[in-house]
């Protein structure tokens, strides 16, 4: 049985916060006006702490299986709150978050490295997930 590394695609659901940068032309503009860094830390400040630190675990999370599955694992997240966020957990069914879809067909849902795993370590095998 020979086994060709086809990519595994990783969609991840999940709310984080995505005002925190701009395009790098309005960046440098607020950086040369010297607002860069007070302007970021008024819209860091205006999240609960509860959500950024979810947003810090699950991108050390990522970076994490990024590490592991290299180029193999193509990680993409997506907002819930956002357009695209909508019509995809209407399509997959979810309501808690994080959710990761692998492929378009596995999900798991939670906060267990583990679980998640164990899927990944199935797609991997071809043995697929449940």
């Amino acid at each position: 049985m020979s086994h060709t590394l086809q990519p595994i695609h990783l969609e991840v659901l999940a709310h984080v916060p995505t005002d925190f940068f701009h395009c790098s032309h309005c960046e440098r503009f607020f950086d040369t006006a010297g607002i860069g860094a007070s302007l970021h830390q008024e819209m860091q400040d205006a999240y609960p702490p509860q959500v950024l630190e979810e947003a810090e675990r699950l991108a050390t999370w990522l970076q994490d299986l990024s590490e592991q599955y290299g180029k193999q694992l193509h990680i993409r997240v997506v907002d819930p709150q956002s357009m695209e966020g909508f019509f995809k957990s209407l399509r997959y069914w979810i309501r808690r978050y994080p959710t990761f879809v692998i492929n378009r067909r596995t999900k798991y849902t939670g906060w267990e490295p583990a679980a998640l795993e164990r899927l990944l370590a199935n797609t991997v095998s071809g043995s697929g997930g449940a």
